[in-house]
């Protein structure tokens, strides 16, 4: 499992976590990301943890949430997943999935790992769908098919 790239984002008091590769199948017309569908590219997770803690540690009151993207967080290894959800767990820091999976695929994946997130973004972007009015939990979502879960 390899992160492309690790951000903080004002606008939400997040550290943005951007994993690779997408299994797609097929990728979304008009995806926001395709430059993070490649599972080879990036730098595996475990060596970008110690950076991880330290961004979260340093910046503290200033996060509160994190939020994984993609590519595709969901088509990583899910022992990986697994492993690194418990390690950002350990912060308290809210945390945020954002997929393109219906949320039923989403709990089918994730199992018993998904009572350690707090909310997530489900549903595929479909360009015919695009919006400007699709706001949930103050997160503005791409397209009218895409809704944000409340699971904890």
């Amino acid at each position: 499992m390899n992160i492309l790239g690790i951000q903080y984002n004002i606008n939400q008091s997040a550290l943005e976590i951007y994993f690779s590769g997408c299994i797609g199948n097929p990728h979304c017309k008009g995806c926001f990301s395709p430059e993070t569908w490649e599972f080879d590219q990036g730098t595996p997770y475990n060596e970008l943890l110690n950076d991880i803690f330290t961004q979260i540690e340093k910046f503290g009151d200033m996060i509160d949430k994190i939020m994984l993207f993609g590519g595709e967080p969901l088509d990583q290894d899910i022992t990986q997943l697994t492993s690194f959800l418990n390690e950002i767990s350990k912060f308290k820091k809210e945390i945020w999935i954002f997929t393109h999976y219906d949320f039923d695929k989403a709990k089918q994946i994730l199992g018993d790992l998904i009572n350690q997130i707090d909310y997530i973004k489900c549903g595929a972007y479909k360009e015919e769908l695009k919006c400007e009015n699709n706001v949930q939990y103050g997160i503005k979502l791409a397209t009218s098919n895409q809704k944000i879960y409340k699971i904890n």
